[in-house]
């Protein structure tokens, strides 16, 4: 579901990055990369076997719009991110836009990267020391699949696998962009979600493929292997894990030693998104992956206009949200990462549902809403007693 004013874009990211206001940023931003980054090294012919779950549980919300939307400057970026933070997240999630890393095609097979988008959120959320969740996506124009449609599927699993190397290879543990930039402490990327809700057709267009995914998330995962095979690679954000993880595990049956987590967007009411996580839980567990670990990379509420999917009155989502924090830090379902839908969405047009998910103000850093204390309520609860006894799962 994750907000998308992307078209916004290219030209906007670099006149943002040029017009960065606060020092860390804009260093992150602006120093010198190379656009003419070699290629990955080749995959591994024996991609390593899944990685064992991390110990403990993260919490954070996504910020996508924070920098997809380019209206921000980065004092008020910077001001926002530094709210998340005092809320006790520790992760924040948000868009890795191919289109906006290689906007033109690759000359003779050489592959030409401008980092400058990816190198402020990687330095924004590391100053305000929040590690980022980047999601892998979706085809730039020149890849797809549909010429001129967005959320279709790259012509080349090759093309996007070499993307993924590339910024495992830069943002990873001991990457070009933290050795480039030592007055940052570092905050690795550790963990890279391929894809956004492949089983909807609204991001994997005309309609889902289980098939052609499986063959993009072993593509990417061989060439981020192959930079840092200490990183997880995880299923992108399923809506309907149930039905899709079976066609995914048919359609490539060599994919269920390879996995290293599934996320899934349990929306619904509190009640329901716990549901559909016992559900996500049980079907890992079925398919003899009971030791993958699921990460709920979307959960939230809209708060219009009434009606809405996912709508809850304004009065009662903070309950909504520390209630459901609570009790999936409480689950003991094999929860690696829970992340809010969303911090910050543009509010204007009340008809327009997608605009009402943020419980944050972009234009006001303080951080003493109702929706971000009871984040920060939920992860101090979550956090307290993680994966606690519970009937829930097992």
């Amino acid at each position: 579901m994750t907000f998308d004013r992307r078209r916004a874009r290219i030209a906007a990211a670099g006149a943002l990055a040029a017009a960065a206001a606060v020092a860390v940023v804009v260093l992150a931003v602006t120093a010198p990369s190379p656009r003419h980054a070699p290629p990955p090294p080749s995959p591994s012919p024996s991609p390593r076997p899944g990685l064992p779950p991390p110990s403990g549980q993260s919490f954070g919300v996504n910020v996508n719009l924070l920098f997809n939307d380019f209206s921000y400057p980065a004092a008020q970026i910077n001001a926002q991110l530094a709210a998340v933070r005092s809320t006790g997240a520790t992760v924040a999630r948000s868009d890795a836009l191919w289109e906006a890393a290689e906007p033109q095609a690759p000359a003779a097979g050489h592959h030409r990267y401008d980092w400058r988008f990816d190198d402020e959120i990687a330095g924004s959320l590391a100053a305000n020391g929040l590690t980022w969740l980047p999601i892998l996506d979706y085809s730039a124009p020149w890849a797809q699949s549909i010429p001129g449609v967005d959320h279709s599927p790259p012509s080349s699993d090759v093309d996007y696998a070499a993307y993924a190397g590339a910024f495992a290879s830069r943002y990873g543990p001991g990457g070009s962009f933290w050795r480039a930039h030592p007055q940052i402490t570092p905050q690795p990327v550790t963990t890279i979600e391929i894809w956004n809700e492949p089983d909807q057709p609204e991001f994997w267009k005309p309609a889902p493929n289980p098939g052609a995914y499986a063959a993009l998330y072993l593509a990417a995962r061989a060439a981020i292997d192959a930079a840092d095979p200490g990183i997880r690679v995880i299923v992108g954000g399923l809506t309907d894990p149930r039905a899709f993880l079976p066609e995914l595990l048919q359609a490539a049956p060599r994919l269920r030693a390879r996995i290293d987590g599934v996320a899934i967007h349990p929306y619904g009411r509190p009640a329901t998104v716990l549901s559909k996580v016992v559900a996500a839980r049980a079907t890992l567990d079925s398919l003899g992956l009971d030791r993958v670990p699921l990460y709920v990379t979307e959960f939230g509420w809209t708060t219009s206009p009434p009606g809405a999917s996912d709508y809850v009155p304004a009065a009662r989502r903070p309950a909504d949200i520390e209630s459901t924090l609570t009790a999936l830090g409480r689950a003991g379902c094999g929860l690696a990462m829970v992340v809010l839908y969303t911090w910050v969405t543009p509010g204007g047009d009340p008809g327009d549902s997608q605009n009402w998910y943020g419980i944050a103000n972009p234009t006001q850093p303080a951080d003493g809403t109702a929706g971000t204390a009871a984040l920060t309520a939920g992860v101090r609860a979550a956090s307290r007693t993680p994966g606690a006894a519970s009937t829930a799962c097992r």
